[in-house]
């Protein structure tokens, strides 16, 4: 009798847990939009501007760069790597696309568009060196991307001179890319960015999520080994990887330039793009082993890191304090996701 009860217990017990771990799985595994709901939640209570139209599409603005690079880095630390390079390689384009539009766009806005190719194209070559180095001769992404960091600081420098390159309202090719990185959608008010930004990220999405491009890329940060032996080229999906994050970065950079009129080679050294995007991609759910990772989390990663910044700005606290706060969402972050393979 008393073994049947104990039996019965049980049972009762492990039907129990059966019912809770579906509801425990969906935290986990969806903890960063339940983060961002948090957030969204709390901010709109903290400050009454938080909801405002133009503070939402402000954010979404200045968000802007940080979408484009995450998005790179994000396919980099999928194939199992990392690129470090990013926030250097965003400044050095920074300072290059300022410089040529000076000498070269003064009265031709066909210029910009030339200038603005060159640019992405000096992200490309420095994307295909860390994804040679990486790929084909197997360097351990950490170390080659962050010596690919100080070279791109360094040529940020060198064409510089060290000087601040201001683009001047009477160069053609200057105010149409000021103009162009602060219209607004007369409509809504939505930035251009904004929409031109959207379009990249569902491109990816769906290349991702659709395509045996994706699948590879997820494929070979889980299991290399494997997709080597299927007769797969590795090293090719490395390649495109990081030269991809090497493009984002550079048209990060670029789209610094026209919000500020401005090319400096400190973008190069005190630029947080790296630092940050890094973490919105950890937040979002990419395991920095390789993988796993999805773009709509990594943008919610996103969001989650601007909605910090956003709401302590608002309520006029000092920058030191999200530093700890970021800190904190990201420990805690990663620690809901290692739950979750845990878990799994």
């Amino acid at each position: 009798m008393k073994a049947d009860l104990k039996t019965t217990v049980g049972d009762l017990k492990g039907s129990a847990r059966i019912q809770r771990m579906p509801v425990n799985d969906f935290f986990v595994k969806n903890n960063a939009p339940i983060i961002l709901f948090i957030l969204i939640i709390v901010s709109s209570i903290v400050s009454e501007n938080f909801l405002t139209w133009r503070n939402i599409t402000t954010v979404l603005l200045q968000q802007v760069p940080y979408f484009l690079i995450s998005m790179g880095v994000m396919l980099t630390i999928m194939t199992g790597g990392i690129d470090l390079s990013v926030a250097a390689v965003a400044g050095c384009s920074n300072v290059v696309v300022a410089i040529l539009i000076t000498k070269w766009g003064q009265d031709n806005v066909g210029m910009l568009f030339v200038c603005i190719a060159l640019t992405i194209l000096l992200g490309c070559a420095i994307g295909a060196l860390n994804g040679f180095f990486i790929g084909k001769l197997r360097m351990a992404p950490f170390i080659v991307t962050l010596a690919m960091m100080s070279v791109a600081q360094g040529i940020a420098y060198l064409v510089s001179g060290g000087a601040q390159f201001r683009m001047k309202n009477e160069i053609l090719s200057a105010r149409a890319l000021t103009w162009f990185a602060a219209y607004r959608d007369p409509l809504i008010g939505m930035p251009v960015l904004v929409y031109v930004t959207l379009a990249i990220i569902l491109v990816l999405w769906f290349v991702m999520r659709y395509t045996p491009f994706g699948r590879l890329i997820l494929a070979v940060g889980s299991n290399e080994s494997a997709v080597r032996l299927a007769g797969i080229n590795v090293t090719k999906y490395k390649f495109i990887a990081y030269v991809i994050s090497g493009a984002l970065a550079a048209a990060a950079g670029i789209i610094v330039t026209g919000r500020s009129a401005l090319g400096s080679p400190l973008n190069a050294v005190q630029s947080d793009f790296a630092l940050s995007t890094v973490a919105a991609c950890v937040i979002g759910g990419v395991a920095l082993e390789g993988g796993k990772g999805t773009v709509p989390f990594t943008v919610v990663g996103v969001l989650i890191l601007a909605l910090i910044t956003n709401v302590m700005n608002l309520a006029g606290l000092a920058s030191y304090p999200q530093y700890v706060v970021k800190g904190a969402v990201i420990i805690f972050a990663i620690f809901l996701s290692r739950l979750g393979r845990e878990d799994g």
